[in-house]
């Protein structure tokens, strides 16, 4: 049902990360002022802000954005307001699609600073062509962004939000890494383990019982208002994943490594993986924390991970199976039967560390899944 409340008017403001370079002028405080201002000289006062700071307009998957569009849905909202397009959006399609779509649903549309409503220059020229030129600010602006991260990447410069576990930012530099030595000595007993031969299992397990702090739960605690979510506050749940990031990550060998991933595209946040020899790669950017020896050996090690089973056969689907509810890895377990046989089947690694709380009791046999993949090569085989 439509809400019967009075409706009322809708300021929306933007802030993305690079629009904040060009000054207070477009600032949150400045565009919630500017519309107030507005709505007090146009006698609108019946209305709510939604802000959403640190956004990008080259997509509309932002909250306070989502949150307005479904409240003129329920017809709650009768007129938008923005500073200007731009702060409404970057991309010209979506741009005049919700425009639009605010037309259909019997809403106005007003850009204060650009002169445009809706209701009075419907047919505005002026409208689509500052759409276009908003999509190629966007675009000339993500270039740039990108080159100048490049640069500082090949110029050795650490250019992350936050430093990997085991270093903290040099105070006297902030592209530079230093060793934090307390959480150094972890990374460098999660190598001699890995060289040791001991799996990530095992190694979460010890680390669970000693209550050594996760790489997150540390940092949280050095920047006690970095993560808002109780769940940061878990400071022992080592995962397996913390565990191969770090035995995977050549930072520890005083590597910069910048490209590994990069973004479908301008206007998607879906990343896609990048070959190694397109990767920026930049030696003795740091002090290491470990020796490439050890690197080697606990890498070498990692490499033979896939160990026997109780029959002496190597398990071919090892780490290649995912829960399917929660996405965590499938653990293999064999059982001898009383006839002397033995029954293998996967079950999910974070219900059987976890319990209930995270995820559900299922499984699946060795035999279904061996069947399964049989089946598909099969088919694709004949296709």
């Amino acid at each position: 049902m439509k809400n019967k409340q009075p409706k009322k008017a809708a300021l929306y403001c933007r802030l993305s990360v690079d629009d904040g370079r060009m000054g207070e002028s477009v600032s949150i405080g400045s565009q919630k002022l500017l519309l107030e201002q507005y709505c007090k000289d146009h006698a609108i006062d019946n209305y709510e802000v939604y802000d959403d700071d640190g956004y990008s307009g080259t997509n509309f998957d932002r909250p306070a954005f989502q949150k307005m569009y479904e409240d003129i849905q329920n017809g709650m909202i009768d007129t938008v307001l923005v500073k200007d397009q731009s702060r409404f959006g970057r991309s010209y399609i979506e741009v005049g699609m919700y425009v639009e779509k605010f037309k259909e649903l019997g809403v106005r549309f007003i850009a204060v600073s650009d002169n445009y409503d809706s209701m009075k220059n419907e047919n505005d020229m002026m409208f689509p062509m500052r759409n276009v030129l908003n999509d190629y600010f966007a675009r000339e602006a993500s270039i740039k962004t990108k080159t100048a991260k490049k640069a500082k990447a090949k110029a050795g410069q650490y250019i992350g939000s936050k430093p990997p576990f085991g270093y903290k930012l040099d105070p006297n530099d902030r592209h530079h890494l230093v060793i934090d030595e307390p959480a150094a000595e972890t990374v460098r007993r999660i190598f001699r383990m890995a060289a040791q031969g001991i799996g990530y299992n095992k190694t979460t397990k010890i680390f669970r019982e000693e209550k050594v702090l996760t790489p997150i739960a540390y940092f949280n605690l050095h920047n006690p208002d970095y993560f808002k979510s109780d769940y940061w506050r878990r400071e022992f749940d080592w995962h397996v994943t913390s565990i191969r990031v770090i035995l995977e990550n050549e930072v520890y060998l005083g590597k910069l490594i910048y490209g590994k991933q990069r973004c479908k595209s301008m206007k998607s946040k879906e990343k896609v993986k990048v070959p190694r020899e397109d990767w920026i790669i930049i030696e003795n950017c740091h002090e290491p924390i470990i020796s490439q020896e050890l690197w080697d050996e606990a890498h070498r090690m990692m490499s033979t991970k896939r160990r026997p089973t109780l029959t002496g056969e190597v398990q071919m689907f090892a780490g290649l199976l995912y829960c399917a509810d929660c996405g965590h890895a499938l653990t293999y377990s064999q059982k001898k039967r009383k006839d002397g046989t033995y029954h293998g089947a996967y079950s999910c690694w974070m219900y059987k560390t976890h319990g209930t709380e995270y995820c559900a009791s299922h499984y699946i046999t060795y035999d279904v899944v061996y069947k399964l993949v049989l089946k598909d090569i099969r088919r694709v085989l004949k296709s």
